[in-house]
């Protein structure tokens, strides 16, 4: 197994956590896709799920949430990685 599968191993789904208040129970980190619709380029952003989620959408118009983390370092490799595949 190569190291972004065993990234995605550690993904959860998203029903596992609830919303409370502007956050999750547990905390949650998202990893999202955001295309650009100028020049069909795609990059991967990460933070605390759904706020960042939320900032993303008013900055960028959209984006989609790829995966699901209970911890922030892992969503950050996994955006990293994703970032250096679209290169």
């Amino acid at each position: 197994m190569n190291a972004l599968e065993d990234l995605i191993q550690q993904a959860i789904d998203p029903s596992l956590v609830k919303p409370e208040g502007t956050l999750t129970q547990p905390p949650s980190f998202g990893v999202y896709l955001i295309e650009d619709t100028t020049d069909g380029s795609r990059h991967y952003r990460f933070g605390s799920h759904p706020v960042r989620m939320q900032e993303l959408e008013a900055r960028f118009g959209n984006c989609e949430l790829e995966y699901l983390f209970l911890s922030g370092a892992t969503a950050a490799a996994m955006s990293s990685a994703l970032n250096l595949l679209e290169r």
